[in-house]
């Protein structure tokens, strides 16, 4: 069966998580919800906050992308365990907001944490990510208010 120009899974990556850090270093909402199946999420493993499906993923991406500006992710460690991965990573960035009436905008951002994936099919189905909002914390609080 021939498949639509249109169809997304004629662009899908061969490999969905380097694509997710690809799209996510360019800040590419978008793109970075696209590498998710249709009702794929987005768990924060402190709060158990969670998103559902790509139009809310990209949402929340553009968010994030304007909280922490030049948001980059550096890939420490990735294991791989059939349909799942696990990947250590440093995030850094510059907050693009003031934060509790500090004067945090400008400030620079550096937080170690790890994202475990479900993949199936060559899409994400969902994302779990682990980091420690005390070491954010910790940060926010060296300015003064």
């Amino acid at each position: 069966m021939a498949q639509h120009p249109a169809d997304p899974s004629l662009h899908r990556p061969a490999d969905p998580v380097e694509a997710f850090y690809a799209a996510y270093n360019r800040h590419d909402a978008a793109d970075a919800a696209a590498l998710y199946a249709e009702h794929g999420w987005h768990e924060e493993a402190h709060n158990r906050s969670r998103r559902e499906g790509r139009e809310a993923l990209k949402q929340g991406l553009d968010r994030f992308f304007g909280f922490i500006t030049d948001a980059h992710w550096q890939l420490r460690e990735r294991i791989d365990a059939g349909s799942n991965a696990a990947v250590l990573y440093t995030l850094t960035g510059r907050l693009g907001i003031d934060i509790k009436g500090r004067p945090t905008r400008g400030l620079s951002i550096e937080l170690k944490g790890a994202h475990v994936f479900e993949i199936a099919d060559g899409l994400i189905l969902g994302t779990r990510d682990y980091w420690d909002p005390a070491a954010f914390q910790r940060q926010i609080d060296k300015v003064p208010a």
